[in-house]
């Protein structure tokens, strides 16, 4: 059989392309149950997290939900770019080590996308940590102060 690529002529035997489908439906259905189950947990356990930090559930839900969102679109577009290959599969073991290093790279990205968010999540959960501290305990040098000992505003960073 005779395939017409742009660029060059290819041959595919009969048989060939049955492992590059089997490795795209293993990619995928592994690639989508990792992002489910890890956005399924992260919305789980971010909940509580977020709870903590806003002290408002309603906004805590609503961010949590957007952050999940997000979640999804990355990982879900990251999955489907990373599809594509030019690799000719010519056996078994060249199909599963395809979906190995595809998955591998996923899993990469999924768990520094992760980390990421739980770096950005202390800093923040920090700042109004220090925020709060600084209303309960008076004037820290920066900004207008009202009578009472609240922040009206700061006059220079």
């Amino acid at each position: 059989m005779l395939f017409l690529n742009t660029f060059k002529f290819e041959r595919v035997q009969k048989g060939v392309n049955v492992y590059i489908e089997i490795s795209y439906s293993v990619y995928l259905a592994l690639s989508l149950g990792v992002t489910v189950w890890v956005a399924r947990t992260l919305h789980r356990n971010g909940r509580v997290f977020l709870v903590g930090f806003h002290g408002n559930t309603e906004l805590a839900d609503s961010v949590n939900h957007l952050l999940v969102v997000g979640f999804y679109l990355v990982n879900l577009g990251y999955v489907a770019l990373a599809l594509r290959t030019d690799a000719a599969l010519g056996n078994a073991r060249q199909a599963i080590e395809l979906v190995c290093d595809k998955i591998g790279v996923v899993l990469l990205v999924v768990g520094l996308m992760h980390f990421a968010n739980l770096y950005i999540f202390s800093r923040l959960r920090r700042r109004a940590g220090d925020s709060r501290a600084q209303g309960r305990h008076g004037h820290t040098g920066k900004g207008a102060w009202s009578a009472d000992g609240g922040a009206i505003g700061k006059v220079l960073d």
